[in-house]
């Protein structure tokens, strides 16, 4: 008997790794299924997979709320109930508490207007152009410094030893926080993606979580107040003096800005790279020709975002009795906005199942749109763009024999946990090696 649609979105939900690893046809049949919305019983949501109901979509906030962006209220109850009983636990007691009231506040990625126009307005300075152009060589440096270790050989996992440690390490010197101790700064940002897209967190990855958010707001809440009153050239400097109007941030707000720019300042930047590593490794076509055009990695970095979004979807809430075309939405339903699908929209561009690096235009969404657009996508894109010219500096990238994709286990977070691959092996023949990274997750 062959599943039906709802089936196989529930598989989705579920963690079968043969959707999570290629959704596209279950997305195809989605949008042929919709008019315009698909409501997904096992989701329990309404599917939005045209760009132009995203768009419609995230621009009426006052119709859609962001408040729970990463799942529905019956998919938190997972992590509400371990809670409950890991609440019980003496040890833990003090962190669970913490843990629910931080849960309460409204930040950037949850809040909406008035609250989140504030806080951006706030924050914008924080990633600021100059910045970002300041910032490419010191980028390059740290690419640099990474390949440098691994290039002998020939051969390399790109997601462990390059992916995750270039926007790790780059945000941690954007926070001004040291690298040596970049191991629980990871460990922080992996826990912290424990509930996102995951159906059933265990209950010992649920006390990670919270016991991680309780270790994080002791040891950023310490520099915040620091950098009050010892200003530096960092994120925690901009987020602890941020204000407007002379109406500055709450602690609450500070806490979760921070910890969204640690989460999605490497976690979808990972992904993104292991994507493009994975592109350049299989179609050498277009490796080649992008290493004899470099003008066109810019472009070829848009489309990568295109053709495999980092997030595969986020939530919105009905504040209020709606409609989807004819299709009548009940305040309180949920609307899952696939990023990943409305970026394959034919209506959006022809073929979307091909890479095509000449497309006209690319008005891609894997950023987001309107007002929640991405705040930290100049230094996505800037962090694509060095890595992209880092592997094809890497002679005959390809896939390496044994390797087999592997993908985290989320719906909302698809990111490849391994990318092995070989190259002609290239060794330092200047007298100036790159910088060693300082760093337990950078072993040599």
């Amino acid at each position: 008997m062959t599943d039906s649609l709802d089936d196989r979105i529930g598989r989705l939900l579920g963690r079968d790794d043969e959707l999570i690893a290629s959704p596209w046809q279950l997305f195809d049949e989605v949008r042929a299924a919709s008019e315009p919305a698909f409501y997904s019983e096992a989701m329990g949501a309404w599917v939005i997979t045209s760009h132009q109901l995203l768009h419609q979509i995230v621009l009426d906030p006052a119709t859609w709320s962001n408040r729970s962006p990463t799942a529905t209220y019956e998919f938190r109850d997972p992590v509400a109930d371990h809670a409950s009983a890991i609440a019980q636990e003496p040890e833990m007691a003090d962190a669970v508490r913490r843990f629910r009231n931080r849960n309460r506040g409204r930040v950037l990625n949850t809040a909406d207007p008035p609250e989140h126009v504030r806080q951006r307005r706030a924050l914008n300075r924080a990633f600021r152009p100059a910045r970002l152009r300041a910032l490419e060589p010191e980028v390059e440096s740290v690419s640099d410094g990474l390949i440098a270790d691994f290039a002998p050989r020939g051969r390399a996992d790109l997601v462990s030893e390059y992916a995750v440690l270039l926007p790790m390490v780059m945000i941690s010197r954007m926070l001004g926080v040291p690298e040596d101790e970049l191991e629980i700064f990871k460990k922080w940002s992996d826990d912290f993606a424990i509930p996102i897209g995951r159906a059933n967190p265990t209950r010992a990855e649920v006390r990670s979580y919270i016991r991680s958010e309780s270790e994080f707001e002791d040891y950023f809440s310490v520099l915040v107040e620091k950098r009050q009153t010892g200003p530096r050239d960092d994120l925690i400097t901009d987020v602890a003096n941020a204000e407007v109007d002379g109406d500055p941030l709450t602690h609450d707000e500070r806490m979760g800005a921070l910890r969204q720019f640690l989460l999605a300042g490497n976690e979808t930047t990972t992904t993104l790279l292991a994507n493009i590593g994975h592109r350049l490794a299989t179609d050498h076509e277009l490796r080649d020709r992008l290493a004899s055009d470099r003008d066109l990695v810019p472009t070829f970095v848009e489309e990568a975002l295109r053709y495999e979004s980092p997030v595969t979807g986020l939530y919105r809430v009905a504040t209020r009795a709606t409609t989807l075309g004819a299709q009548r939405v009940v305040k309180g339903e949920f609307a899952w906005l696939s990023f990943a699908a409305a970026n394959r929209d034919p209506e959006l561009c022809p073929v979307p199942s091909n890479f095509d690096v000449d497309r006209e235009s690319n008005d891609h969404v894997a950023f987001g749109y309107g007002e929640h657009y991405c705040i930290g996508q100049g230094l996505a894109r800037l962090e694509a763009k060095v890595g992209t010219n880092a592997m094809l500096d890497l002679p005959n990238l390809t896939l390496a024999d044994d390797h087999a994709d592997a993908f985290m286990d989320s719906y909302i977070l698809r990111g490849r946990t391994q990318l092995l691959v070989t190259f002609d092996p290239v060794r330092d023949a200047t007298d100036n090696p790159p910088e060693s990274i300082n760093s337990p997750l950078h072993k040599s």
